[in-house]
């Protein structure tokens, strides 16, 4: 009978001690690499790119890009510019469907992507010229070009290694 008593306080300890491990990595946070970079093109147009990636057990398991490009106040064929950026824009980023949403104001377009599951995104891969008054954008969809970057959800990454590899292609990590 007394070894049953005895019993009680090792199992009841046991519980407390599994009950705490499970809480900790219930309460695990996601790393988020935030990554900026920003160029300015011909005639003072301006491209801001953002990435914020979370990444789960050294693995990308979502990206989050914000991308803007904008006109000077005083340019001229504004509404052109900024209809030929777009649909520039819309061409080169249709295969992500509904995970892309464009955004146009007077001065620029703001273009905003969000995946979460085994897409690939190009960043960096936008050249603008300006060739009196014509404007004239290049994008880079080619993968294996070495001018561009390309990350997807799923590509083994610890934040460290991530915020390297952008940082060597200019962009500025917090």
């Amino acid at each position: 009978m007394t070894t049953r008593k005895s019993m009680k306080l090792p199992i009841i300890i046991t519980f407390i001690f599994i009950c705490i491990i499970v809480y900790l990595f219930m309460n695990i946070k996601q790393t988020q690499v935030i990554c900026a970079k920003s160029r300015t093109f011909d005639s003072n147009i301006k491209l801001e790119e953002e990435v914020t990636a979370t990444i789960d057990n050294k693995s990308i398991s979502s990206l989050y890009i914000y991308k803007k490009i904008s006109l000077p106040e005083k340019y001229n064929k504004k509404e052109q510019a900024i209809k030929g950026i777009k649909n520039s824009l819309e061409n080169s980023l249709e295969y992500l469907g509904k995970k892309v949403t464009y955004e146009v104001t007077e001065d620029s377009v703001i273009v905003r992507i969000k995946v979460n599951k085994d897409e690939l995104v190009l960043l960096d891969n936008i050249n603008i010229v300006d060739n009196n008054g014509e404007l004239g954008i290049n994008i880079d969809v080619n993968i294996k070009s070495r001018d561009v970057i390309t990350l997807a959800v799923g590509d083994n990454y610890s934040d460290g290694e991530l915020m390297k590899r952008l940082r060597n292609n200019g962009y500025y990590c917090k």
